[in-house]
């Protein structure tokens, strides 16, 4: 009845305006009534032969096409060997050759055939636009192609279903069967000779070898040794994707890994390159293993045509004790900063007290140097304003340079210092990165996708508590001579404060040397606890965000902040560190709208890693301290999102954490 509808709404309308006719006309003459049901009759009979005919004139043109052809006595189509069918505008088939009867088993019996029956339900839609397509039939595929017929006015179209089940399987072998090139180093081996002794850590290492080898070989990988920290796996493409389903167990089987009933305390780093060459592969695979060390180790980069994935990362980055490397870093930075005729630091935008502190130890650095240096930051949007506010006296003239002026200040062999960030699009200035011939990074956030690449320096300490404790590490090497004062002390120290949130967190044995240094040179903790001080409205703003906050998850807290604030990032940030003092809460995220897009801070103690979280969402950060930015959604729509995001998160890492 559909199919009639749509064909013959009219004639149907008509019919039934007959039919009603008729039954009025009986109660007055029954004779006119008669002769109107035989009128009415005739009209059906004569509509059901015009369509017979049409079907008629269009197998006519189908035997008329097939009498052209030259083989098979005029019966291409019958005898073609690929399965032909002609099909109405509604999906009905009017007619099909005997290939694409054997090809889906109908027999005599079968009653008129529709696509709907053997094909997908947008198949149809697809042939209606003449487009090529392929579909799956049970086990079978094909390739669909169209040819519209127009017949009077009916549109009938002829398909052609070409059988690619072989080069599907062909095709599906090629890729499954793909090598791809991974490269394995174990992040912290040196600092296993200071809690075993030599004969058992070459017993730790042979356990750990053993292990890689049955884990690979599980996957059909082959391993292959290059000293007790590094091998080489290569796997086929099939074997990489159960190791991807799987979560690539060996990262928590080395993590968990214990000898003389004492914790190893080691991770492993995989990067794993897929390309067409192998060649290629293998440089891709040590590009994304330096992405993996760089974002903390504990983790495996898979990269693709310039394209990183990211697995595991949810253990804490660990703590190197020596500063050999610090060192090394503070005398090359030393000689290009002295071989430089003039120095711009700049950190990311909306700047906080680890962004200008770390700026203003590196411009303190040029200047002892006697070089000319200037801070790029945006003081009308910096979160650290009262910071900047002590920066501005004669002792410190022209320290401070607006974002639109800087690229004035490009000459070529000025030298441009990015800190607290490694992306070129997260700074005060994107532009200074281009027109610099020279760029030195210095940051501690994981490394992300996008970041500056062709540096002269890139020094880069995921363990790092905040960017301030490396430029107060490299104020202790640059110069034989001490090169801060008591001021720049005291914004490397408020900076430290800041990421490390008084102390409690990602403070390692070198936060509290680096803290013990700025002491030395006149820090105040009272002074720089003063910085923390908020005005009234940004106390009740802060307390109001709180208010709204709803668990989530249990050990999750969420809250949106529906607010008007010009301080409404800080508001927000100070929100979210104070929800974690919240009973049972690990981790705390604050939804706010600002300039047209809907920004997270997220905050945690560690044992949650928000990074991961904020990565799914276009954002980043570290383990404890992270933030995101969604477009094109609102606030409810953001938050839909986020809880998406938490509940992988949950479901990946701590569901499925074995029981203790």
């Amino acid at each position: 009845m559909k199919s009639l509808w749509k064909k013959y709404d009219t004639s149907l309308i008509a019919v039934l305006v007959c039919a009603v006719f008729i039954a009025v006309t009986v109660y007055f003459n029954a004779w006119l009534a008669l002769a109107e049901l035989l009128l009415t009759a005739v009209l059906i009979w004569a509509k059901i032969s015009y369509s017979k005919n049409v079907k008629q004139k269009l197998l006519y043109n189908v035997k008329a096409v097939a009498d052209t052809l030259d083989f098979e006595q005029g019966k291409a189509f019958e005898k073609l060997r690929v399965a032909c069918a002609f099909v109405e505008e509604d999906g009905t088939v009017i007619w099909f050759n005997e290939c694409f009867k054997n090809t889906f088993c109908i027999d005599e019996t079968t009653p008129v055939l529709s696509l709907k029956q053997l094909l997908k339900k947008d198949s149809l839609t697809k042939i209606l636009e003449g487009k090529g397509f392929r579909v799956k039939v049970d086990s079978q595929c094909f390739a669909v192609y169209t040819s519209l017929v127009k017949l009077e006015d009916e549109n009938a179209y002829l398909l052609y279903l070409f059988d690619e089940t072989k080069l599907r399987l062909t095709e599906k072998e090629y890729y499954e069967s793909r090598p791809s090139i991974m490269l394995s180093v174990i992040d912290n081996s040196d600092e296993i000779y200071q809690n075993f002794k030599e004969s058992d850590c070459a017993a730790v290492f042979s356990k750990i070898e053993q292990m890689i080898d049955d884990w690979a070989s599980g996957y059909g990988g082959l391993c292959r040794k290059f000293s007790n920290a590094r091998m080489m796996i290569i796997v086929e493409e099939r074997g990489l994707q159960k190791m991807i389903a799987d979560n690539f167990s060996i990262l928590e089987k080395i993590r968990n890994l214990t000898y003389d009933g004492k914790p190893t305390e080691l991770t492993l780093s995989i990067g794993v390159g897929k390309e067409q060459a192998l060649g290629d592969s293998n440089n891709s695979a040590k590009q994304a293993l330096d992405m993996a060390q760089s974002r903390g180790g504990d983790q495996v980069a898979i990269k693709h045509e310039a394209q990183y994935k990211f697995y595991g990362g949810v253990s804490a980055g660990f703590e190197r004790k020596n500063k050999v490397k610090t060192r090394l870093i503070a005398k090359t930075i030393a000689g290009i900063i002295k071989e430089s005729d003039n120095v711009l630091v700049m950190g990311h935008r909306f700047s906080d007290f680890d962004a200008f502190g770390s700026a203003a130890g590196i411009y303190s650095i040029a200047r002892n140097f006697g070089v000319p240096a200037n801070v790029v930051v945006d003081t009308k949007t910096s979160l650290a304003k009262p910071l900047i506010e002590r920066f501005n006296d004669d002792k410190y003239p022209d320290m401070i340079l607006p974002p639109e002026k800087a690229l004035d200040r490009v000459g070529e062999n000025t030298l441009v210092v990015v800190v607290d960030t490694h992306k070129q699009s997260f700074t005060e200035c994107p532009e200074l990165v281009d027109k610099a011939n020279r760029v030195m990074v210095i940051d501690h956030h994981r490394k992300s996708v996008g970041f500056i690449e062709n540096t002269v320096v890139f020094y880069h300490m995921p363990n790092a508590s905040s960017a301030c404790e490396m430029v107060t590490e490299l104020a202790e090497y640059v110069d034989s001579k001490p090169v801060i004062d008591s001021l720049v002390a005291q914004a490397l120290f408020a900076g430290i404060m800041l990421d490390t949130r008084n102390f409690v967190i990602r403070s390692g044995v070198r936060t509290f040397e680096a803290a013990a240094y700025l002491k030395s040179r006149s820090a105040n903790t009272v002074e720089a606890k003063k910085l923390f001080s908020n005005d009234m409205e940004i106390f009740r703003l802060r307390n109001n965000v709180i208010d709204t906050a709803e668990r989530y998850r249990d050990i999750c807290a969420i809250s949106v902040a529906d607010i008007e604030s010009p301080e409404i990032r800080l508001v927000t940030s100070q929100a979210a560190d104070e929800m974690l003092n919240i009973e049972g809460i690990k981790a705390s995220f604050v939804l706010y709208k600002n300039g047209g897009e809907i920004n997270i801070s997220a905050r945690s103690f560690g044992e949650v890693n928000v990074q991961l979280i904020m990565e799914t969402l276009g954002g980043g950060g570290h383990q404890a301290m992270s933030a995101c930015q969604l477009k094109n959604v609102d606030l409810s729509g953001a938050r839909e999102k986020l809880e998406k995001a938490i509940d992988k998160y949950i479901e990946k890492y701590i569901e499925s954490e074995p029981e203790s």
